[in-house]
């Protein structure tokens, strides 16, 4: 029964040819989506942390994880470029409320609509188009 060693270098050959070959050679279009249409999911990253308005001496802040849903894959890279300009739209609206608004359930689906209508509003100004489908809040805490 021959060695590891001596297996090793009978297969060797072998391994390299397969290495070598059309079929393990990489594809650049095989990194690329398939196709364009279908939704596409943008994370931000990372989670949007921030203050909110509180009264007396205590600072409240909120920690959001936010992902943004488009229509196909070539909008996620609109939203890659305007990435800077959406987390500021997301910042400045939470930074606005107060902390009953930040902590109900229905503020929070309202806070949800109205960051997503601000985005949508700021991309269509900037390139011409409403890229957002759906801003989806993952994560949500607050303190």
């Amino acid at each position: 029964m021959p060695n590891v060693s001596q297996r090793v270098r009978q297969l060797a050959p072998l391994l390299l040819a397969l290495l070598a070959s059309p079929v393990w050679a990489a594809d650049p279009a095989a990194d690329a989506p398939a196709q364009q249409d279908g939704v596409a999911y943008h994370p931000m990253e990372p989670d949007i942390i921030t203050n909110y308005l509180s009264e007396g001496k205590t600072l409240g802040y909120v920690r959001v994880t936010v992902e943004l849903m488009a229509d196909n894959h070539g909008d996620l890279k609109l939203l890659e470029v305007h990435d800077p300009l959406i987390r500021d739209a997301i910042i400045r609206l939470m930074g606005s409320k107060t902390a009953e608004q930040i902590k109900s359930l229905a503020s929070r689906e309202e806070l949800r609509k109205e960051c997503e209508a601000r985005v949508n509003e700021l991309l269509v100004r900037e390139t011409g188009k409403k890229a957002v489908k759906e801003l989806i809040f993952t994560k949500y805490l607050y303190q």
